[in-house]
Formats: C-alpha cells, structure tokens, sequence
C-alpha cells in the first residue's frame, strides 16, 4: 500500500508547465492514429454498430442518458454521470459514418453532463470519482478525435466550449484530498466529499484514470496532467502480475482485463511518448497474452474463474448482473493489431466477433 501511494505521491507536488503550441492535438499523430483506428470499417461493424444516425428526435431531447433521463422525472432517484459517456460514443460513430447530426446529438450528451457538475469539477453523487472517470475520458477522446476529424473547423465553437469544462472535472480528479479518498481510503478532516469506494483493488481503473486525465491534457495541453497520468500507468503496470493478469478484487477478471487494455491501447497511442511506450509496451503483451488464452477455440470467452463477471458475482447500477461485452476484446485486440502490427492479434479479434455475432443470430 505505501509503494503504491508513494508512486502516485510524488507527481502532486509537480508544477503546471504550458505544452509548446506545436504539441496541440490536431498535429498529433497519435491522434490522427486513434480517429484512423475509430473510423475504421471493422470499427463500424464492433464499436459503431446500430448507431449510423441520432435518434429521430435529438433535438428536442435533453440529452440525458440512461439513469439520468430517469432521474430528470424524478429526483428521488440516483443519478450517475458515467451514463453521459455516451455522448463520446456517438461523437465517434457520427465521426465513422459521416454524420454530422450524430456529432451535434453526442456534444450534446456530454454537454448536458458538464451542466450537472459543480464549480468545483465535482459532479456530485456516490461513487462519484469512478464514474467521473468514465466520463472525462469519454468526453476528452471525443474532442480529440473531432479535433483530429475534417470537421475541426465546424465544430471549433463546441469544443471550446467544452474545454475548460472538461479540465475542471481533470483537475478535480487530481486534487490532493480526493487523490487521498480514492487511492488510501482516507478521508480528509472536514472533507465535504461524498462516499468514494477504494481504487485500489481495480487494475483497470489505472489504465481508465491514466486516460482520462492524460487525455485532457492532451487536449487541454496541460503537461502537469499528462505528468500525473504517468504515475497511473507505471502503477498499472507494476500492479500487473508475473503471468499478464492485471488483478481484480485479488483474482482475474478476463471481461476487466479486455476493458482496461482497451483504455491502456488509446492512452499508447495518443498520450505516451516513446520512452513511456517503451516501459508499457512488454507489460500490454503479457495482459493480451494472458487475455487471449481465456478465447475458446469457437472465438467465445471462457468466464470460469473470473471475479467479477459473467458468473452472477456483482450487479451493474441497474441492479442486473454483470456480464461480458465481446466488444472491449474486440476493440482492444483489434487496437493492439494496429498498435504492433501483428496480424495475429487482429485475427483473434474478428473471430471473437464472429463468435459474438453467431451467437446473436442462433
């Protein structure tokens, strides 16, 4: 525990330095790599599917999604602003096909999100620190890869607006007291935060909040974010075991160890330099190593022994247990195939998605 704590630690105390106007997104190739691998064919059949265009009437919709649509009727109920990830899937997929209505109905998913955070970068709710994570990330990739898109120009004014929004919620990510809360379980004295459950058992939350606050940085060019996102993904990579499984809960978890290599593959693009590639780039071949041996030879998943999924073991916020999703070892298989060039980690990834669509069809 103190290892851990004393990885992360030291980044707090370093200051905010200006990246150079020549490191802005859009010059990025790494960003341009991410929207060729979104915007892919394959991406439209695994991550784009069923989303070709905005619902019929976006707007006039509020553009809150899932809990949230419901807890707009009523406020006795919880609502969570991980639902507003959403809106970057919709960026993206307007971005695949072509759809620029499908763009503006995704800005303004992750915009209704932003109206519901407080001044401080807090949106404030249970567990709020993870779910803010899913969020941030999502609503910071969509902006860089609208950033990267033909369409930077056309949609300027959005993106700007959403910036400072977004480097707000990045900042309160980071801020020393909630860094405290979530990754040591201690609650600052006086602290007005609401209840945050431990980061710590979580591999894949490493990778998850290593993307999302160095993706705003990216973004937002703000070095002392992509600095601390650093700390995350070497604490990721240290948490990995001997045998490629990125622990969850004390155990594996194959459905987790997909999504947080799919988190560790577009941090690898878009944010890492050479040196941290380096460091990254043997521990992500050990994770989908590992990953691919839970692939049955029919290209389905074998959960037997997972701790979190598949097997009934944890409910989602709607109360239905946790199962897999084919599409986070699709979409990370098939991202580390053009990360490395090795065809053989794209071959996996289509028969898991041949496998997933047979077994929808039956």
């Amino acid at each position: 525990m103190k290892q851990t704590l004393a990885v992360f630690g030291y980044l707090l105390l370093i200051p905010l330095v200006a990246l150079n106007a020549a490191d802005a997104p859009f010059a990025n190739s790494g960003v341009v790599g991410e929207f060729a691998f979104e915007t892919s064919a394959f991406m439209k059949q695994v991550a784009h599917a069923g989303r070709q265009s905005p619902p019929r009437d976006w707007r006039t919709q509020s553009g809150a999604m899932g809990v949230n649509a419901r807890w707009e009727t009523n406020k006795a109920l919880p609502w969570f602003i991980e639902d507003q990830r959403f809106g970057g899937e919709y960026v993206a997929a307007g971005l695949a096909f072509g759809n620029q209505d499908e763009v503006r109905w995704g800005l303004k998913v992750l915009d209704w999100g932003f109206a519901h955070m407080d001044v401080d970068g807090m949106f404030n709710h249970h567990d709020c620190y993870h779910s803010a994570s899913f969020f941030v990330e999502s609503a910071a990739r969509a902006l860089l890869l609208i950033e990267a898109s033909p369409w930077r120009a056309g949609f300027a004014d959005q993106v700007n607006a959403l910036k400072p929004k977004l480097l707000t919620a990045a900042r309160w990510m980071v801020r020393p007291d909630v860094h405290a809360l979530v990754w040591s379980g201690r609650k600052p004295t006086n602290s007005k935060l609401p209840g945050c459950p431990s980061e710590l058992p979580y591999a894949h939350r490493r990778y998850l909040d290593a993307a999302a606050i160095g993706e705003v940085g990216l973004l937002c060019l703000d070095r002392e974010l992509i600095e601390k996102s650093v700390a995350f993904i070497r604490n990721g990579i240290a948490f990995q075991r001997s045998d490629g499984v990125n622990p969850e809960k004390g155990g594996y978890d194959c459905h987790y160890q997909a999504l947080g290599l799919e988190y560790a593959c577009s941090y690898y693009q878009m944010v890492a330099d050479d040196s941290l590639r380096a460091e990254m780039k043997p521990r992500l071949d050990q994770g989908f190593a590992w990953l691919v041996t839970r692939i049955k030879d029919d290209g389905s998943v074998d959960v037997s022994g997972n701790t979190r999924t598949g097997l009934g073991q944890e409910t989602t916020r709607s109360g239905k247990s946790k199962g897999i999703d084919y599409r986070h070892f699709v979409r990370s298989l098939s991202h580390w195939a053009q990360l490395t060039q090795n065809p053989v980690w794209d071959n996996k990834a289509r028969r898991i998605f041949e496998a997933d669509l047979q077994s929808k069809t039956r």
